[in-house]
């Protein structure tokens, strides 16, 4: 299966596009040959697909035979593959995916990042990823706060990196850490203890 809008794709390919669908398994229409749905005209959220996405991890304790959860970092880049009027109308998100295997079907469970606008941007790296410790999903906005100025050539701003976990489920996060004036690339949670195991 492909996991993303459907314009651009080859004849051999299409088979394998994945069809949006809300909760209830209704499907959900999305404009422009399914590039821009409802989540990108919304400013409440809603489905969008991921855009220039980092570190798409499978849940394995969540996923069954045929329907697999996935967490993706959703950089927003070219969202809705054009680029916004102004850089500051740029966001990121951390969104949790249900896919049906058998119906080739996406559901978009959780969601978060729109709501902190240009301030949690991250145009590169970053990380979401599930702690089945905790029954939580762990977030790492790796750049938030800078932007990239393309007349100049170079990042403007100074990247402000976010560090959030957050219940499963839950709209707000249970724990956020910012950093100021620093520079990440990524973000891993570890168990010492298991780092150390013989």
């Amino acid at each position: 299966w492909i996991m993303g809008a459907h314009k651009g794709w080859k004849d051999q390919f299409k088979g394998y596009l994945l069809q949006p669908v809300d909760k209830d398994g209704k499907k959900i229409v999305c404009e422009d040959e399914y590039s821009k749905c409802p989540g990108y005209e919304s400013e409440k959220g809603g489905f969008d697909w991921q855009w220039t996405q980092h570190t798409a991890f499978r849940i394995d304790s969540k996923s069954k035979k045929g329907v697999v959860y996935l967490t993706v970092f959703d950089n927003g880049d070219t969202r809705g593959m054009e680029q916004p009027a102004m850089a500051g109308m740029k966001y990121s998100r951390a969104v949790v995916y249900k896919i049906d295997e058998k119906a080739k079907t996406v559901e978009q469970v959780w969601e978060y990042g729109k709501q902190r606008g240009s301030e949690w941007y991250s145009s590169v790296t970053s990380l979401a990823q599930y702690q089945d410790d905790l029954d939580s999903v762990m977030v790492y906005s790796a750049v938030a706060g800078m932007q990239f100025d393309i007349a100049k050539g170079r990042p403007v701003g100074v990247p402000s990196p976010h560090i959030n976990e957050f219940e499963w489920g839950a709209k707000e996060p249970s724990i956020e850490i910012k950093m100021t004036n620093a520079m990440g690339y990524q973000a891993f949670p570890f168990s010492l203890e298991k780092a150390f195991e013989k």
